[in-house]
This record gives C-alpha cells, structure tokens and sequence, in this order.
C-alpha cells in the first residue's frame, strides 16, 4: 500500500470514497454516544476488573486469572494521556471508551485485509463494516473493560496469516502469525478453548502436511512464547487463566451444571410477550435471540443508571380505546398513536430486538447450508455457542452456571467469533446482491432506536452530558445539539481548562505504571507484524 494506492482508492471512485466517509463519520459518531451516554464504572464487572489497572499503578497481585496484555493496553493510554490530571472517575471512564475504539480500529484494518485477500471488493468491505459498527455485539464490546474486544481484534490478522500460508505454503507467515496467537490465547480461558477448538476443527490439516523440522521448530517457538507471557501474567495474578476466579469459585449461586434441556427449551409466546430479564434463564436460544441485538440483562443501553436508558420518546404509543380506531401518526412530535382494545405491556425495543436476531441467525444458518466457500468462517459463531453451552452443562473445569440467571450464555463471551460469523455473512450476501446499502441503513436505524433514541434532553439528562461534552473534541457541535436553550448552552469548550480540575483525584493513578517487559514486547512484535502486512507488497516465498 503506497500514496498512489491511497489516492486511487479514496479519490477516484466517488461511492467507495462516499462508503468509507459514511463509514468514519458512523464510528466516530457512535464512539461519541459511547462516551456521552454511557458510564464505564456503571458497566457489568467493572469494579471486579478494575484491579487490573490498578495493579499496573501500585504493582499489588490482581487475584484474578485473565491475562493482562488488554489492561496493559488500557494503563498505558491513561498513564499518557490522563495521568497528570484530577476527575479520576471521568477520565478512566473517557480513557478506557477510548482505548476500546482504538483497538476496534485495529481489528477493522485486520478485517480489511482479510476481506481484500478473499477478493471482495472495497465497497462491499465498507458496507459490512457500517453494519458492524452497529451490531450490538461489537458496541457492548466497547461498552466495557474486557478483553473480548482485544481478541475481536488479533483474530482476523491471524487468520489473515494462516490463510497466506494455505495459499503460498511460505512459512514465515506461520511464524508472523505467532506472536499475535500467542496474545490471544493468553487472554482469558474462555478465548483460549474458543480460538483452540475453531483453528482445530479449521486449520488442523495444515499442521499435518509440516515438515518435521519445521513443525519442532514452530511447536518450540509457540511454547516458548506462551511461557515467557504466561509466566509473567501469573505474577501479576497469582493466578493462571484455568483457575476460573467467577462463578462457583466465587459465588455459591453458580455451582450447578446446567441441564442439557436448555440446549433446545425455549417458549415462543413468552419470548414476544414477557422478553425480561431472569425470565428466559432456561432458554439458552431464548437468551441468545434477546441478548444479541437487545439488552435482555439490563447492563448496557438498558442500565437504568445511564444516560442511553433515560428520556427515552415513545415513538409507538399504545392508547386503549372501546373502539377500532387507525393508528394515527404525529409528525410533529414523530409518534405513531396505536389505539387497542385491550391492556397489555409493550416491549418494542426489545421485541425488534428479537425479530431482527431471529432473521439475522436464520440468514446465518442458511448460508452455512448452502455458502460452501465461507462455511468455516461462518460456523465460528456456533462453534463459540457449543464451548459456553458443554463448559455449563458439564461444569468443566468448574460448575458456572445459575439457573435463576442464566447469563453465562452472555453473547458477549465469545462477540468475537459471532462478528466474525456475521462479517463473512453479510459480505457474501453484498457481494451476491441479496443485501443492498439501503437494507443496512435502516438495520442501523433500528439498531439506534434499540439503544434508547429518540429521547428529549431535559435539565436531568444535560447535566450528565454537559461535562462530558465540555471535554470533548467535538465540544461546539455536541453542544449545539444537546444542550441548545438550557442552562448549559454557555459552556466552555476550552478543554486545556476542563481536563484540570480539583476533584475526585486518585493519586494512585498519578504514579508510574509497572511495566511488564515480555507483554510490552508481544505487544510492539504484533504492531509490527501488522504494520509489515499493511505496507510490504509480499515476503520472501523461500522456505
């Protein structure tokens, strides 16, 4: 990839230049609801993992089993950029959205490339990753302090990798692709067993048609390097990434094994009528259909804690009346009046939520069927549901599973493979011209209203914003939008004054962080190895 490419690309074709303008301007739009409407400390788990920043700052032992490679990542960027100054609470909150899009960025360029070997074109690849932004998988993804998110990241390069090798049968690319495995499967167990299962079942043949000395020596270099990371992850954990520090370890209300009826248990009428939370916890089709574009556990968009939850518009409103009326709809106030003749609650949220998972896992499943060429890539997704489902009904290597909750099947835990599964989908299906530009513009409207927009901005609502927007590279515009005729609207958006202020310091942040010499290696080796992809036409095709 050159300037000349560059400019080729970007400048003389008006729609791919149009698609991946629309494309920045949506990531960059949704980075800043991110940041606006949602609350990092308010996210689920937060306060269990925000001891691993903590250990980076003060060099105490986490307790805990994940590796720290992702919240190296995220100590480092608010050691930078935020150390020095006060409102801990809001700049952690600010740091972590933010190092959470930038890794979403690098899985995208990993994406890019993989989509471009496979010979889809660049429009397609844009198209696709507008629905991606969407997809409420990878936004919970954002949401949170996870490492999910670094594994959604590695894992398209590292395919990338494995299927230069397939092609070209030069082993350097098996070698280029070390590093950035051994960075995910040390991540967390639940990465390991998914990414080790998948490459198996997928890759395995290749490893057989290896030489022996190239197999002893690839076997070596892999051990080696999880060793080094593993060795220096258990120090600062005290812990390895098999010894589960969550449920039954922790919580008596998980030591059971799930039943193997909840494979298939799942009551339609109850899933349209009563879509909340606990309800749905034997079900894990149930949960999975709710969760993937909804909030079925109330921890994201539906935190009633969180701007995204609150002055919500009722754009459908449900009106009893002894009559049959025609539903009326209000332009002014854009509200849609349906007039029944029976009470009943209403889920609209959720129940579009439902209906767009069901058509999106029903598109998935016919194209396993019948889409030879992508199967492999497709299938990820299932793969991911199959570990969750045999770790909870077998309780190996420990029980987790609550059977009034249910939220060990959170889609969350294996978002990586699940965005994988849906980026070949939705390619193919652009590719094919059985999904158009428009039909994606109107998931991604829905998947908006599903978060919790249009909503009217009262003193209860600004005053969460107005100090986010204050500090905010896109103070004035956010401004204008949110905050116009209100108490706020004179705010400044001098952001070298905001950042310093007086309260809620932590002056364990300000200190140094400790770094850790073999993470920051696997880290510099991985950007590396990514870089050399993006801007050196080919390696050498000796072996």
């Amino acid at each position: 990839m050159n300037l000349s490419s560059i400019k080729k690309t970007f400048f003389n074709n008006k729609k791919e230049t149009f698609l991946f303008i629309f494309l920045c301007l949506s990531l960059t739009w949704l980075k800043e609801i991110n940041y606006l409407f949602y609350e990092t400390l308010e996210s689920p788990d937060y306060e269990k993992y925000s001891i691993y920043l903590d250990h980076f700052f003060t060099g105490k032992q986490t307790g805990k089993e994940h590796g720290i490679m992702y919240y190296y990542l995220h100590s480092l960027n608010y050691s930078l950029f935020f150390g020095d100054l006060n409102n801990f609470n809001f700049n952690i909150h600010k740091s972590i959205q933010n190092m959470n899009h930038y890794i979403f960025l690098f899985g995208l360029i990993g994406y890019y490339l993989l989509l471009r070997f496979f010979k889809f074109s660049k429009e397609t690849i844009f198209i696709t990753f507008i629905f991606i932004n969407f997809f409420p998988p990878s936004i919970t993804m954002r949401l949170v302090l996870k490492p999910e998110i670094l594994a959604f990241a590695l894992l398209p390069w590292i395919v990338y990798l494995v299927e230069k090798y397939k092609q070209d049968k030069n082993i350097v690319f098996l070698y280029l692709a070390i590093p950035l495995i051994v960075s995910a499967v040390t991540l967390k167990g639940n990465v390991l067993v998914i990414f080790g299962v998948y490459f198996l079942l997928t890759y395995f043949h290749l490893l057989l048609e290896l030489s022996v000395k190239n197999g002893i020596l690839l076997f070596l270099t892999v051990f080696l390097s999880v060793l080094l990371l593993t060795l220096e992850n258990n120090t600062s954990n005290g812990k390895n990434i098999l010894d589960i520090q969550s449920g039954s370890a922790l919580e008596e209300t998980y030591n059971y094994k799930a039943p193997k009826s909840i494979i298939y248990n799942v009551d339609l009428y109850e899933l349209v009528s009563d879509p909340n939370k606990h309800n749905h916890a034997n079900s894990f089709i149930g949960i999975t259909l709710l969760e993937t574009t909804g909030d079925y556990f109330d921890l994201y968009w539906d935190n009633d804690s969180v701007s995204y939850f609150k002055n919500r518009k009722e754009v459908i409103k449900s009106i009893q009346s002894d009559e049959i009326i025609v539903p009326n709809f209000d332009m002014e106030n854009i509200t849609l009046s349906i007039f029944k003749q029976r009470d009943s609650d209403r889920y609209s949220r959720s129940s579009l939520g439902l209906l767009l998972s069901v058509f999106l896992y029903f598109n998935l499943i016919k194209s396993i069927l019948i889409e030879e060429k992508y199967r492999k890539f497709m299938i990820m997704g299932f793969i991911a549901m199959g570990v969750l489902l045999f770790h909870s009904i077998t309780g190996f290597p420990k029980n987790n599973f609550d059977p009034l909750v249910g939220d060990t099947f959170k889609p969350l835990y294996y978002s990586f493979a699940l965005i994988f599964s849906f980026i070949f989908l939705i390619a193919t299906k652009l590719k094919d011209k059985r999904v158009h530009f428009w039909q994606i513009i109107i998931y991604c409207l829905a998947v908006v209203f599903i978060l919790g927009f249009p909503k009217y901005y009262d003193y209860d609502v600004q005053v969460d914003l107005a100090p986010k927007i204050e500090n905010s590279i896109f103070c004035n515009i956010e401004k204008s939008i949110y905050l116009q005729q209100s108490d706020f609207e004179d705010l400044s958006c001098d952001r070298t004054k905001n950042l310093v202020g007086t309260e809620d310091v932590n002056q364990m942040y300000k200190s140094g962080i400790k770094h850790k010499p073999f993470n920051m290696l696997f880290i510099i080796l991985n950007f590396s190895v990514c870089f050399s992809l993006l801007f050196k036409k080919r390696f050498s095709r000796k072996d």
